[in-house]
Parts: C-alpha cells; sequence; structure tokens
C-alpha cells in the first residue's frame, strides 16, 4: 500500500470528519473506526459526497480555520520566548478570529462554553471598572491553553503512520491482560514524568495502531482490548502529576499555599500513586474477570501467539522519545522556561522531522513530506478545534469569573475558618474534580480556592496536607472529567469522546481513587 494511501485510510478511519462537521448526528464507535448510524441512508450518502468533496467556501473556511490557528500558535510561543507585547495581541487576536470563522467545527458542547464566556464578560464589563484588564489577561491565557492543546496534539499526527509504532503497538497488545495492563500504566507514567501530554500523543495512536493490527480476533475482543489499554494509560500517565517535579502540579500549589513543604507533599504523593497503581490494576482484572470465560464460551476466545519483540521498532521508538525529552530539556536549561511551555516548541519541531524520516527514503521524499505537511496544517490541525475552544473557553470563563469575587470576603460569608481540616481535606480533593466536570479549569480552582483558603483567620489545616489536597483533586479530574486535560487530549489523538474515557471507562476508577485520596490524606493527618 503507498504512503498516500495509507495516510488516507487514517484520516477516514480516525478522524472525526464529514458527517460531525456536517452536523449530522451521533457518530457510532466501533473500535478504531468511526462510522455514522446514518451511512446507509440516502441522506448520509449525499452529506458523505459533500464532505469528500467540500465546496469552495467550506475550503476557504478550512484554510482559514487552519490558518488562525497556525498563526496564533506562532504567537504564542514568540510571546512565551520573547515576551514581547505585539505577540499577545496577535495570539488573543487570532484566538477570537478562529472563533469567528471556526464555527463549522463546534458543537453543542463549545457553543454552550462560548455562550458561558460572553455572559461572563458581560458581567465583568457592567460591574467591574477594571474590567478590561481582567479580559485581557484570560484572552492571553486563553490563546496559551488553546495552543497548547494543538501543538501537542502534532505528535499523534506522525505517530500515526509510522511503521515502528505500528510494530511495538501490536506487541503491547499481544502481552496477557494482567502484564499489559501495569506495562502500559507503569508507561504511561514514566514517560509523563519526562514528555508530559506528550506521552498520551505518542502512546494512544500507538495502542490504538497495535489493536487495529489484531483486528482479526474480531470486533468484541479489539473493543475490550482498546479499552482497557487505553485506560491503564489514561490512569497511569494522570498520577504521575502526583509527585513529580516535572509537574505543573509541584509549581502552581506551592506558590498558591505558600507554606506547604513541596518534597513533603511530593514524597506524601508518590505514596498515594504507588497505591493507585494497584487499585487500578485490581479494578481491571475485577471488572473484566468473567470476560475470558464469556468468550470461550462463545468461540470467541483468540489463539495464543507467540509475541517476538521488535527489538529494532522498539529501539527506534524509545529513540524519538529520548529525542523530544533531550532537546525538551535543552529549551528548559537554556532558556529557562517550564516544561509544557518547552515541549510546546519541540512537540512541532519533532514532528516535523519525524514525518521526514518517515519519506526520506521514497523516490518522491521531499513532495510526500511536504503533502504530509499539508495535510496536517489544512486538516489535522482545523480537526482539533473542538478541543483546543473547550480548553480554551473553560480557562476564560474560569479566570474572569475568579476576578469578580474578592476571596477574602468570600471565605470570611462562608466560615471556612469552622471547618475540621479533615473535612476540609476531603471537600478540596472532592471539589476540583467536580468543578472539572463542570468545565472549570483546575488551575482556575486551584488558585482561586487556594488563596480563599490562605486568606482565611485561624485555618488550623495543616498547609502541606492542604497542598496534597488540591494536588489529588487536580490529579482526579484527570480521569474523573470530560474536561480534563488528559480526556481533551485523549480524545483528540483517538477519537474516543471524553465522556467515555471519564465517566464509562473510568468512572468506578476515580470513585475509588478519590476514596484512597481521602484515606491516605486521614493517615498523613494522624502521623
Amino acid at each position: 500500500m503507498s504512503q498516500t494511501n495509507r495516510i488516507r485510510g487514517i484520516i477516514e478511519t480516525s478522524s472525526l470528519t464529514g458527517v460531525k462537521h456536517a452536523g449530522v448526528g451521533p457518530a457510532l464507535d466501533v473500535g478504531w473506526f468511526r462510522v455514522s448510524w446514518m451511512c446507509h441512508s440516502p441522506a448520509a450518502m449525499k452529506i458523505d459526497s459533500q464532505a469528500a468533496h467540500p465546496s469552495h467556501v467550506q475550503k476557504t473556511l478550512r484554510v482559514a480555520t487552519a490558518a488562525c490557528l497556525l498563526v496564533m500558535c506562532l504567537c504564542v510561543l514568540i510571546e512565551i520566548y520573547t515576551h514581547a507585547a505585539w505577540a499577545a495581541m496577535g495570539a488573543s487576536g487570532m484566538l477570537l478570529a478562529f472563533i469567528i470563522v471556526g464555527q463549522g467545527y463546534f458543537g453543542l458542547r463549545e457553543r454552550f462554553l462560548l455562550g458561558i464566556a460572553a455572559l461572563v464578560t458581560l458581567l465583568a464589563l457592567l460591574s467591574r471598572p477594571e474590567a478590561g484588564g481582567v479580559i485581557w489577561s484570560a484572552l492571553d491565557r486563553a490563546a496559551f491553553l488553546a495552543a497548547f492543546m494543538i501543538l501537542l496534539s502534532l505528535l499523534r499526527d506522525a505517530a500515526a503512520t509510522s511503521d515502528a509504532v505500528l510494530a511495538v503497538g501490536s506487541y503491547l497488545t499481544k502481552q496477557p491482560p494482567g502484564r499489559r495492563y501495569a506495562a502500559i500504566h507503569l508507561g504511561g507514567h514514566a514517560l509523563g514524568i519526562i514528555l508530559n501530554f506528550g506521552a498520551l500523543s505518542l502512546l494512544g495512536p500507538l495502542i490504538q495502531r497495535g489493536v487495529k493490527a489484531m483486528a482479526s480476533d474480531g470486533d468484541a475482543i479489539s473493543a475490550i482490548r482498546e479499552r482497557r489499554q487505553i485506560s491503564a494509560l489514561d490512569r497511569g500517565f494522570s498520577w504521575f502529576i502526583a509527585w513529580s517535579p516535572t509537574a505543573i502540579t509541584q509549581a502552581i500549589v506551592p506558590a498558591v499555599i505558600v507554606s506547604a513543604e513541596p518534597g513533603r507533599m511530593a514524597a506524601m504523593g508518590g505514596a498515594v500513586a504507588a497505591v493507585i497503581f494497584v487499585v487500578g490494576w485490581a479494578e481491571d482484572r475485577f471488572r473484566w474477570r468473567h470476560a475470558r470465560a464469556r468468550l470461550r464460551a462463545q468461540f470467541m476466545l483468540p489463539e495464543s501467539r507467540e509475541a517476538v519483540f521488535p527489538g529494532g521498532d522498539f529501539l527506534w521508538f524509545l529513540g524519538v522519545c529520548a529525542v523530544l525529552a533531550g532537546l525538551t530539556v535543552a529549551v528548559i536549561f537554556a532558556t529557562g522556561v517550564g516544561t509544557i511551555p518547552a515541549l510546546m516548541l519541540t512537540a512541532p519541531v519533532i514532528t516535523l522531522w519525524w514525518i521526514w524520516i518517515q519519506n526520506r527514503k521514497r523516490g518522491d521524499a521531499i513532495a510526500a513530506t511536504l503533502g504530509r505537511y499539508r495535510q496536517v496544517a489544512t486538516q489535522s490541525i482545523p480537526e482539533g478545534a473542538p478541543e483546543a475552544l473547550t480548553l480554551s473557553a473553560a480557562g476564560y470563563t474560569g479566570l474572569v469569573a475568579g476576578g469578580l469575587v474578592s476571596a477574602s470576603r468570600f471565605a470570611t460569608t462562608l466560615g471556612l475558618a469552622n471547618i475540621p481540616p479533615l473535612l476540609l481535606y476531603a471537600l478540596v480533593a472532592a471539589i476540583v474534580p467536580i468543578a472539572s466536570n463542570a468545565a472549570m479549569p483546575p488551575i482556575l480552582v486551584v488558585t482561586f480556592l487556594g488563596s480563599l483558603l490562605v486568606a482565611t483567620p485561624g485555618l488550623t489545616a495543616d498547609p502541606t496536607l492542604l497542598g496534597l489536597a488540591f494536588v489529588l483533586g487536580w490529579t482526579l479530574n484527570l480521569t474523573a472529567s470530560p474536561f480534563g486535560a488528559s480526556s481533551l487530549v485523549l480524545a483528540r489523538v483517538t477519537g474516543i469522546p471524553g465522556t467515555t474515557l471519564s465517566w464509562r471507562w473510568n468512572g468506578a476508577f476515580s470513585l475509588a481513587a478519590y476514596g484512597v485520596s481521602v484515606a491516605a490524606l486521614t493517615i498523613f493527618a494522624s502521623l
């Protein structure tokens, strides 16, 4: 199969194209493929034809959307590394332009968030003389969040057409279920420490391509494999932020809870993360304990296969990870920026390099590479518009709303000083993921509620345990909320809805993890 056909097949089966953007209706998830429930009707066939042959207006809007997002990302990067005021203005302007021209990519969720953002903006303008500064600051942060989502997801486009990714993914899916969960959970956790959200962009497509390679075992088995492995990745990755010094939680929380001890807080978070690994493995085993017997009874149990370790492909994949990690570390040391801003610069560079490597031996290497770059820019990036808008609109709304409230007055009104410390820890750990389900970003909830509690006179809570409660709540949000960053990234790179990833696949796990978190806080408080 030619490279062009391989790319076309991936685009047609892994992207949310055609029917979704035409507004026809829900898509049905069947493993790797996503098909319209109307796919055999004359109306759907007509819309599919329109999607395959878009009008001049549709093409123009798609290119305009891509251009706005690309320029916005470029301006955000320039602002990060040069602090140029004009770049901040350009990023905010391009975000607003993207919202205007990208309407065809937005669904009910995105339009709802835009409506809430507009309402909060109006309230700010009517109630605060200094509203302009608050709105401008929130808009700048929203552009950063949108660029973060777009740039980190670029790794998926290179991983989707990598033969090494397919070989390693296939090998992982052939492991026994118990060992496979441990390998993916721990692998996602370890890579998260180095690559942050880049780990999801790399491993998500890797898992799906491996599952697709074994699709001959049947749709039912493929669906189970995909769910168990994506869930293991989601859980393993999410809990690295409970303790890792490279995680944003370890930078934000001590800055808000100024008396917290970062080292002690990270050590306790690491202990909780270790227990969570056992809990996640046990939940996976318990949930699927009858699956093997059921498949055997239905004569659907696949034959055991000897998994040949793809040494060369595995080393190549590790090499890509090492190059990404090394380049990211070099940027951090050279510029002094954090891990996430560094990854926002290195991810597109690695994507361009990786795509070139895949095409370098072709006779038309230059043309093929440029063609892939064009496809990424004009199709993949606009298709990331819904997730980019979700993250940016939620962040904007929370920041503007936070600017409307006096934290110290609010704390006094609620009488927060009278709440027992253990109850306060449990409430904080619950409020962050609950608020995330209402599209309130954790960074806003932590900064707002943290500053509110710090301003409370007579508060008897241990600052380090209070900080840990915020960290655990932030961690829980990643698997418990469809608006959590990991759900958004995985939804973007796998095509699986965020509600499926969080509520359906990880709902029980998240509740169990919350129970473990409260128990851990209770134990730590007694020491």
